[in-house]
């Protein structure tokens, strides 16, 4: 049995405790330190309150410690994870990134940052780097600039080499199951770089109804870009980066789905943001303060608001929002893009047939149509031809990158949004 033996100068002790634990650590919740008398002796009680600004770090160490019996153990990505879920100042994205160095970090990108962002047009390396580890794209370990999470991710010369996650899956589906597929891409690059292409493939994946309005004829996406893109930023911004799942695009028929990996942050929560009622809040804190700086997204937390508007204004229904999975998910609908009306098939032939069900959910060019079904140009053509003398289908875009969708019914609104009215994305 131990025997306590007390100290010899408890305030000594007290004082150097509190000077460790300051140096070592940044806590929320400082330690309670009680001096307490036993048999004669002296002893320092200190109370270690939970705190709430999960994971913490101790100086010098880019790994998070958990406490499992008697022993501090290294915490494993899971682990790490929970703690972020349960804590919410601390920011992901300041973090060391693991494996790599500042050659891995494109500084001409850093320089045209800092440039548009006009902090300063002196950008020799030196003051560059200087700024980098200013803004928490970089740190100094041990007399090397080593990147950030947040440097990796804006702007790294190949991300997903150094954090394998960066990535956006982007499936467009044959109507709404995942048993087959029409196009899919894995998108990687920067976070500005996959914002782009991400915008590029929905696009290319959607369906462009055209209304005629007076002498012209416009045209305008199966859904509002702009809620999208901003449904895309939000998954980047606000996703769980220790989780080893990449950011999921679906497009089906019917709905496109975007899927986040990561719960959302307590104490956020999905009725708050249902009724625009919330204070926001990141585990990406630094990622969010370069998005803001280039323009791309409002650093005040109105991303959800100006979803919910730009659905609004064409009509549609507002976005559902749901955990599910260990994902924060995003579904757009459309009803009127669903009614597509029922086609008369008789007169035509088995191949206009098959490309009438196609039709369904996708848009078809005549070189798609020579695929399909294995013809030759002058075959589709005239397919395609006898199907819009019909009146089944009708041709949408230029005569080099046009192609054909099904005639959708009268329920188009009777306004449709100014191209040139901003659209609140700061682009």
């Amino acid at each position: 049995m131990r025997k306590a033996i007390g100290l010899e100068d408890a305030q000594k002790t007290e004082h150097n405790f509190v000077q460790i634990i300051r140096h070592w650590c940044k806590l929320d919740c400082e330690p309670v330190i009680e001096f307490v008398k036993f048999e004669g002796r002296d002893f320092v009680v200190v109370h270690c309150p939970r705190g709430e600004d999960t994971p913490y770090f101790v100086r010098g160490e880019y790994v998070a410690r958990v406490r499992i019996g008697s022993s501090n153990m290294p915490a494993n990505k899971e682990e790490i994870a929970r703690l972020y879920r349960e804590g919410s100042s601390r920011s992901q994205d300041v973090n060391l990134c693991e494996n790599a160095t500042l050659d891995d970090i494109d500084l001409v990108k850093v320089r045209e940052y800092f440039k548009k962002s006009e902090f300063t047009n002196q950008l020799d390396k030196d003051y560059l780097i200087e700024l980098m580890i200013k803004e928490h794209f970089a740190v100094m370990v041990n007399g090397a600039v080593v990147p950030t999470i947040g440097g990796i991710l804006l702007f790294g010369k190949n991300p997903h080499r150094n954090i394998t996650q960066c990535e956006i899956r982007a499936d467009r589906y044959v109507g709404d199951s995942q048993t087959s597929w029409i196009d899919r891409k894995d998108i990687h690059g920067t976070l500005f770089e996959m914002i782009k292409e991400t915008e590029e493939f929905m696009l290319k994946n959607m369906r462009t109804p055209a209304k005629v309005v007076g002498f012209k004829t416009e045209f305008w996406t199966e859904y509002p870009i702009e809620a999208l893109r901003e449904a895309i930023i939000n998954a980047l911004v606000h996703r769980d980066w220790h989780s080893s799942n990449a950011i999921l695009v679906r497009m089906f028929g019917s709905h496109i789905d975007i899927l986040s990996p990561g719960e959302l942050l307590r104490p956020l929560k999905i009725e708050e943001i249902v009724k625009d009622d919330y204070v926001p809040v990141s585990r990406n804190k630094i990622i969010i303060e370069a998005f803001g700086l280039s323009g791309i997204m409002d650093k005040r937390g109105t991303g959800f608001l100006r979803i919910r508007e730009a659905m609004k204004k064409r009509d549609l229904p507002i976005p559902i929002f749901e955990e599910k999975s260990g994902y924060f998910r995003i579904r757009f609908t459309n009803p009127v893009m669903q009614s597509i009306p029922v086609v008369e098939v008789h007169g035509l032939n088995d191949r206009q047939k098959r490309a009438v069900a196609y039709l369904r959910t996708n848009q078809l060019a005549p070189r798609d149509y020579r695929k399909l079904f294995d013809v030759s140009d002058k075959t589709a053509r005239s397919d395609l031809k006898d199907m819009e003398k019909r009146g089944h289908i009708t041709f949408v875009g230029s005569k080099k990158t046009g192609y054909y969708i099904l005639k959708l019914p009268d329920k188009l609104p009777d306004k449709l949004p100014d191209k040139n009215e901003d659209d609140g994305s700061g682009q």
